[in-house]
């Protein structure tokens, strides 16, 4: 038989632990499906992003960072029709990443189409034309040596200077590296949670504790029978297999719940206190609550 005293205290009691292979059946596929994309997005803001160009023995290398969503296109000059500069309007990204001085992938805007670029997302750009390929657009930093060695096909290196962001970009990625923390709460919520549960009697009062601390509910005068509830919305709170907290209507009136399972428990009602919860050892708890919390039994 499972220990309803936690440690042998007599005033302690604890709700038996249900649904244990349904929380663990929906815990572990929903802590997998918020912690990765929160991840990516960790990743994807924070991954050492650089604009790489390169020109050599008639090839132009285009370097966007690392793999895998970035990468290297090489573009034969031979096929070059025209390089020209364009002032890019409103674009809109079709696939690819467009992030405050990064912009890579496949765009489309009004006046030009649909291009590939990998740009500083500055307005004024270079342009190379192909007779079937898609257009690629450019920001060099030295446009003027840049269009000299497309001509001679090579003697050209650089990279693209880092973006200038503002302290809203940094509170942007910041906000997005702690993202993945809330993938914990799924975990906390499903397995650990239900087994910190705990129902102290002392005094005159009842003290509740859960995962995020404790609560004290003065019991003297009230009432504590075995009820059947009928419990309806969650006003606020917390509602998952097997672990129930918070402010929830129940009998048509608004209820402390604080059990792992809504099925039956001991309802405690007082002038200021409504309290639902759902002891292991319900008569040792009646019996506790009574001698030493003050409440009547029914």
């Amino acid at each position: 038989m499972p220990e309803t005293r936690p440690s042998g205290d007599p005033l302690v009691f604890r709700p038996p632990i249900r649904r244990r292979r349904l929380q663990i059946a929906i815990g572990v596929p929903l802590t997998l499906l918020i912690l990765a994309p929160t991840v990516f997005a960790a990743w994807l803001v924070w991954s050492p992003r650089a604009i790489e160009l390169a020109i050599d023995e008639g090839r132009l290398e285009i370097n966007t960072g690392p793999e895998p969503f970035s990468g290297r296109r090489t573009v034969d000059l031979g096929t070059v029709v025209s390089v020209t500069e364009v002032q890019l309007g409103r674009g809109r990204r079709t696939a690819g990443t467009e992030l405050p001085g990064y912009c890579v992938g496949r765009f489309t805007y009004a006046e030009l189409g649909s291009v590939w670029q990998a740009t500083d997302c500055s307005r004024t750009a270079l342009m190379l034309r192909f007779d079937r390929d898609r257009p690629v657009v450019l920001t060099p930093p030295e446009p003027d040596r840049f269009r000299r060695a497309i001509t001679a096909g090579t003697g050209y290196h650089e990279t693209l200077p880092p973006p200038e962001t503002g302290p809203g970009w940094l509170a942007v990625k910041v906000l997005v590296l702690l993202a993945p923390l809330l993938g914990l709460v799924v975990p906390i919520v499903f397995m650990v949670a239900p087994t910190r549960i705990r129902y102290r009697n002392e005094p005159g009062a009842l003290v509740v504790t859960t995962v995020l601390g404790s609560r004290r509910f003065a019991t003297v005068e009230c009432h504590a029978h075995s009820h059947r509830p009928k419990v309806g919305v969650k006003l606020w709170g917390t509602g998952a297999p097997g672990y129930y907290t918070g402010l929830y209507r129940v009998d048509g009136a608004n209820a402390r719940i604080y059990t792992t399972s809504v099925d039956e428990g001991v309802l405690i009602e007082g002038e200021s206190v409504r309290v639902f919860v759902n002891p292991e050892d319900e008569a040792g708890f009646l019996e506790a609550l009574r001698t030493l919390g003050g409440a009547r039994s029914e």
